[in-house]
């Protein structure tokens, strides 16, 4: 049973990085283009790939928390399927508010995002705390130390992303850099 969740969870993110694609605006695209105005046309997608990419590798990297908890789940409840469901549920809307960014580059569609990013990742971390309570769901062996940097580690990209939503209002750049330097704060965590 508990690999069926496992691979739903699978399914759900691969459909969700997938969905990511199609928040590029090419529909709106005149079907015949000079040399050079297609050229400065995918000149001018930048932040839109900026965009694209960085909730990839957002989706890609809660992905990866996601299974390195599940890996220390050994057995689970009712109470944490639906916390999971939760979860889910912030990662399949990931293509929304990304594709709102990608075609409105202001505050209102950064806000969405960022707090859709921050939500998955504070019931990605409410998944953790639940299942680590008092070893409710995770092996006693797991030290105490492990859960302690587990938490904190889920706890580092709804942070900043919800610090960045009133940096948005008053500098897009500045809200990316981040976003970006999410990856980096964690990186050095995890290293630690």
């Amino acid at each position: 049973m508990f690999r069926r969740l496992d691979s739903f969870s699978d399914a759900i993110f691969a459909v969700a990085m997938t969905l990511l694609v199609f928040s590029f605006p090419f529909s709106d695209l005149p079907s015949t283009l000079a040399q050079a105005q297609a050229e400065q046309l995918v000149l001018s997608f930048g932040p839109q790939f900026e965009t694209f990419f960085i909730s990839f590798v957002v989706v890609g990297a809660f992905w990866m928390g996601h299974h390195e908890m599940l890996d220390r789940v050994i057995h689970y409840d009712r109470t944490f399927v639906w916390i999971n469901f939760m979860f889910l549920l912030c990662i399949v809307f990931m293509p929304v508010p990304t594709a709102l960014e990608v075609r409105y580059a202001f505050w209102v569609p950064m806000a969405m995002y960022a707090a859709t990013v921050a939500a998955a990742g504070l019931l990605l971390t409410l998944l953790w705390l639940y299942a680590s309570y008092h070893y409710r769901l995770i092996d006693p062996a797991l030290g105490q130390h492990s859960i302690r940097m587990t938490t904190i580690r889920s706890l580092i990209t709804p942070v900043i992303f919800l610090l960045s939503v009133p940096v948005a209002y008053f500098s897009r750049d500045i809200a990316i850099c981040m976003w970006l330097s999410n990856f980096v704060i964690a990186l050095v965590v995890v290293h630690r």
